[in-house]
């Protein structure tokens, strides 16, 4: 019991150490580099960027607009099958 209880406390001891290290090390300002965190933005990545989500957003949509369209065909099929199996008709548009 009286191990047990040793190894907990240096366990908890150890886990102060690194929680003050790593509290002593966010207070820190970060080393200088010349560069200034992320603000840095390399020409034409932004512009890239916003073009590409642009493109997958036009993409998304086209797909699902496509599923859509096949959901609904698929539905006015069912409908007027079930119409026909009823004996009742329904008016077509003719091309």
């Amino acid at each position: 019991m009286y191990a047990r209880l040793q190894k907990q406390n240096k366990e908890e001891l150890r886990t102060a150490i690194i929680a003050q290290w790593t509290e002593r090390d966010l207070q820190r300002p970060p080393p200088s580099t010349g560069l200034t965190k992320a603000s840095i933005t390399l020409a034409g990545t932004s512009s890239d960027r916003d073009a590409g989500i642009k493109s997958g957003v036009q993409t998304v949509k086209a797909a699902r607009q496509a599923r859509l369209r096949e959901l609904f065909e698929r539905e006015a099929l069912m409908y007027e099958k079930e119409l026909n199996a009823r004996g009742l008709s329904l008016v077509k548009p003719r091309d």
